[in-house]
């Protein structure tokens, strides 16, 4: 059967976390200490033991009174030692502290140990010593190390739990320290989006930790991203409506007039039906730059190198007899190549030219540039119209955006035209930008990147 798996919070981790490494510590302090403890007294009953099996030796005792004078001298306590003497022919003679009864041939011996545990006595040091023709069997009780190991053990459990009860108490409140912000900037999301707001929603930023704090402000510039889009969005909406109510409401206006004074005044068809097919032709080029937008937004270009001098020189021989003004080109004449998208280029600068076209007077020039430098190929397209506000240079881009509201009424178009060109130039990878020219005008500049000449690679393979 599965076992369920419920999501933990902060706090839980921690107190589980903590808890299991302090009661790991804990462990390890008992066994750390009860072991140095238990080799320090076998190094010393094993010393002891040394020295009483020298003075055995030496001197053999037979009685009580001889052992325990030998006892004195070697510093043992006689309460807790004994010694079996097994003589040759057999017999066994104990000296015994008291009246105590040992049975040694039924002790249980601790493996690689000189340990031996007797039942009813207690766990012994043992060491077995033959001299002459008597074997020694010397016993040292290892009492005083169990009732040590018990106390130590005992004041060890009992530290480590008051420790563990202050520490759970301190790492609660450290757990809802550390979890609080992050509780806060959840709920505040929640709250931001339980309640949409025309106003950007900010999140709060806590000062630490800084792994929250740069989460938040993260999600403030998300939000801030989403909240842009979505304004975008918006105002392209209502820009987009307005401009398509305007020449619907035209067309309206026209057929309404046909239908109530067409047959009494039969000379105001030709001019209503001019101006209904003047803005029918208006709707349907503001329809398909809206198209135009949605494809580019979709878009997946595969980038190829292609040669931007005939390209430019192909458009701007096509566009001439188009208009009025004189139109030049100025490239060198080895080609230069970019990485690009043949159709998108193309349309990126026929949209540069209607614009210099649309806002430049009938008789001065528009000249077209195609340079190479170092780091990038520019195409430039320059105008000697009545140029750009600096203010409106960064907003030219913007769908629906019109530098001038009296001139633009003036000026066929929907204000996509450059929009359309900044996200073609964005999926060609290339920038665009626009300064004034002198003595008057605009120079509208992209740059792309250069694709590698194809002699050179065929000569360096």
């Amino acid at each position: 059967m599965k076992a369920s798996t419920t999501p933990r919070s902060y706090a839980d981790i921690i107190r589980r976390s903590f808890t299991s490494l302090l009661l790991m510590i804990g462990l390890i302090i008992i066994l750390t200490v009860s072991i140095t403890l238990t080799i320090d007294q076998l190094v010393r009953a094993q010393d002891q033991a040394a020295r009483l099996s020298a003075t055995l030796q030496t001197t053999q005792v037979s009685n009580f009174q001889d052992w325990l004078t030998v006892n004195r001298g070697s510093g043992l306590n006689s309460h807790n030692t004994f010694i079996l003497i097994k003589n040759s022919d057999g017999t066994t003679t104990s000296f015994l502290p008291g009246a105590r009864k040992i049975d040694a041939d039924n002790a249980w011996s601790v493996p690689l140990t000189h340990l031996i545990y007797m039942k009813g006595q207690g766990l012994f040091f043992s060491e077995t010593l033959k001299v002459g023709g008597q074997t020694y069997l010397l016993y040292i009780g290892m009492h005083v190390l169990l009732g040590n190991l018990h106390v130590l053990i005992a004041m060890l459990i009992i530290a480590i739990g008051l420790s563990l009860l202050l520490g759970l108490f301190f790492v609660r409140r450290l757990a809802n320290r550390i979890s609080r912000p992050t509780i806060e900037l959840a709920q505040a999301a929640q709250t931001a989006a339980a309640t949409p707001s025309v106003t950007q929603p900010k999140l709060p930023q806590p000062l630490e930790p800084v792994e929250i704090n740069q989460l938040a402000q993260d999600f403030n510039q998300l939000l801030a991203a989403q909240n842009n889009r979505l304004q975008r969005e918006r105002q392209f909406i209502s820009d987009a409506s307005h401009e398509l109510r305007t020449p619907i409401a035209t067309i309206r206006g026209n057929l309404k007039l046909i239908e109530r004074r067409g047959e009494q005044h039969p000379e105001v068809i030709p001019e209503s039906l001019g101006f209904i097919d003047q803005e029918s032709l208006r709707m349907q080029h503001l329809i398909e730059n809206l198209l135009h937008l949605s494809r580019a937004d979709r878009a997946a270009v595969t980038l190829q190198p292609l040669a931007l001098t005939t390209l430019a020189r192909n458009v701007v021989a096509h566009y001439q007899p188009l208009v009025q003004q004189p139109l030049s080109l100025e490239a060198p004449t080895t080609p230069i190549r970019v990485n690009g998208d043949t159709d998108m280029l193309h349309q990126i600068l026929t949209a540069l030219l209607d614009n210099a076209h649309k806002y430049s007077p009938a008789t001065s020039p528009i000249s077209v540039r195609v340079a190479q430098d170092d780091q990038a190929v520019t195409l430039s397209v320059a105008d000697q119209g009545s140029g750009i506000p600096a203010e409106d240079r960064t907003h030219i881009f913007e769908r629906f955006y019109r530098v001038d509201a009296s001139r633009s009424q003036k000026v066929e178009g929907s204000g996509l035209g450059l929009a359309i060109v900044s996200q073609l130039v964005q999926l060609n990878q290339g920038q665009i930008t626009v300064q004034d020219n002198q003595p008057q005008g605009s120079i509208f500049t992209v740059r792309l990147t250069p694709a590698p000449d194809p002699k050179k690679i065929s000569e360096n393979p």
